[in-house]
């Protein structure tokens, strides 16, 4: 029998993916609807952060406006379901498909821009997007938002008891994760690693460098669609403000560096540590120390960007590769000594 140490990496990833979608399923038992809503949550931007970690993390482009499209999707689902009467079951798959061609443009558009211009880029058209909606008031409501009717079925994706939605969110965290090991150690994996490491000397190499991008881009906004379609699903609500936040963008890129951007499980981690604490702190300090709780999660994610740089997974994935080296040149030293 194959112990972990002999199975390939990418099996063993696949592994640790399954033992992660079977620890969260527990939360099903979880009877307090304060605690099932955090595990919502984590799983929520677990979801978010992974895809934004498909672009951002292997690919090495910082998008500080990816909820544009969450929010597209949101919007998409949403106007369907209330103004058609399309299921979300279906809505949610053609939100995901308009992020995901609105994705496709963006790379033609902004993917060829480079550093602080691309990230610039995406935060204009997420903030364009917000305008846009509140302005179209005929057809979104505008600033007021719109309400999803409360009408439990599950052709309507709506259900009494959240431990359905959190079933729905573990799926799609399952579903997001396993992708991102097959990209991983993929031809596509290996080549937005190339490129995040340096464009000029992947492209000599005859990696297309465009092409590569809006790959990642495009997975990246399906997902990111699909979650936001399912949280929109959860609350019965979207606005523009929310929908078109900027804050959810950069929260996916918080989560992503703290646990480790690049890596698969990095995300996941990050949503587990710092997405509980938020709501913890806020909970018991939001109402008598009114901003207190931005400060201890400011502190906290300070002193891990400075204490490890590489987040809490790349930290240890370069302790592990130094130890092999270690043990290599060891065992090489003996040999050579014999």
């Amino acid at each position: 029998m194959k112990t972990m140490k002999n199975i390939s990496a990418q099996t063993r990833d696949r592994i640790v993916c399954l033992i992660v979608a079977a620890v969260f399923l527990i939360g099903l038992t979880v009877e307090n609807k304060y605690y099932l809503d955090i595990l919502i949550n984590v799983a929520y931007y677990s979801c978010i952060a992974s895809a934004w970690n498909v672009m951002c993390g292997f690919a090495g482009q910082l998008s500080l406006g990816h909820v544009a499209f969450l929010g597209v999707g949101q919007y998409t689902c949403v106007l369907l379901y209330t103004r058609l009467g399309v299921t979300p079951w279906i809505g949610i798959l053609l939100g995901s498909m308009m992020s995901l061609l609105l994705a496709c443009f963006v790379g033609f558009l902004a993917l060829r821009l480079k550093g602080t211009f691309f990230s610039l880029s995406t935060l204009a058209l997420s903030t364009i997007l917000q305008i846009l909606c509140v302005k179209f008031d005929k057809l979104t409501n505008g600033a007021a938002g719109i309400t999803i009717p409360y009408r439990p079925a599950a052709a309507n994706m709506i259900f009494e008891s959240p431990k359905w939605n959190y079933l729905l969110f573990v799926i799609l965290l399952w579903t997001v994760l396993m992708v991102t090991i097959y990209i991983r150690y993929s031809r596509l994996g290996s080549n937005l690693i190339a490129i995040r490491e340096d464009d000029l000397a992947a492209s000599s190499l005859g990696i297309n460098l465009y092409k590569n991008k809006v790959f990642a881009l495009a997975i990246s906004a399906f997902f990111t669609s699909m979650a936001g379609c399912l949280m929109a699903q959860y609350v019965l609500f979207i606005n523009p403000q929310g929908s078109f936040n900027s804050v959810i963008s950069q929260k996916a890129a918080i989560l992503s560096i703290i646990g480790g951007a690049g890596t698969v499980f990095g995300p996941l981690i990050g949503s587990l540590i710092l997405t509980p604490a938020e709501m913890f702190l806020r909970a018991k300090l939001g109402s008598s120390v009114q901003g207190a709780y931005l400060i201890i999660y400011g502190v906290i994610l300070i002193v891990v960007i400075l204490t490890i740089p590489n987040g809490i997974m790349g930290t240890l994935a370069n302790r592990s590769r130094n130890k092999k080296s270690s043990q290599i040149e060891r065992k090489m030293k003996k040999e050579t000594d014999a």
